[in-house]
């Protein structure tokens, strides 16, 4: 026989033997395959899961200090129409006045007032290395803004440590 196939052996092959060989050491070389997939991305799908969890447990804080905030705000009652505080339709409320802050600041800035320009669009770590060099007025100004927003915790102690160095 000549080692050239006919057009008609070659399709057999491939479309009848070729398969079923396969399908006959699929049985030993699936559990091969999954084992090296496993050590492979292992070590990823661990850090994955890490950081998955994680951002839960951060979702859920935030969520409990929303929650909490909510209820000391029904406690305190709601909002009298003469105050001029209507309840905000895009899903920001205001927060109420920290008590850090003196009550002769008055309202929260504007965003636009603020010494750090376009200051609702950065991120803490954006706003943070801003801080420095800003005089007490604007710090103060920045503080309250931000406790009536945001509240991040990373800007606010900031500005407390420059206060305090100040």
């Amino acid at each position: 026989m000549s080692k050239r196939q006919e057009p008609a052996e070659h399709l057999l092959d491939l479309l009848v033997y070729a398969p079923l060989g396969l399908l006959m050491e699929a049985r030993d070389l699936v559990p091969k395959l999954a084992d090296k997939g496993r050590q492979r991305m292992g070590g990823q799908v661990t850090v994955a899961r890490m950081i998955g969890e994680m951002a839960v447990r951060q979702g859920q804080r935030r969520a409990e200090k929303i929650v909490q905030r909510l209820r000391e705000e029904r406690a305190g009652g709601p909002a009298s129409p003469a105050s001029g505080a209507a309840r905000p339709t895009n899903g920001h409320r205001p927060a109420p006045a920290p008590a850090s802050v003196p009550s002769d600041a008055g309202p929260a800035p504007d965003a636009g007032a603020l010494a750090i320009t376009a200051y609702d669009t950065l991120s803490a770590s954006q706003v943070v290395p801003r801080l420095e060099g800003l005089s007490a007025a604007e710090l103060d100004a920045i503080r309250a803004y931000e406790e009536a927003t945001r509240a991040r915790k990373t800007v606010l102690t900031r500005i407390d440590q420059l206060r305090a160095s100040a």
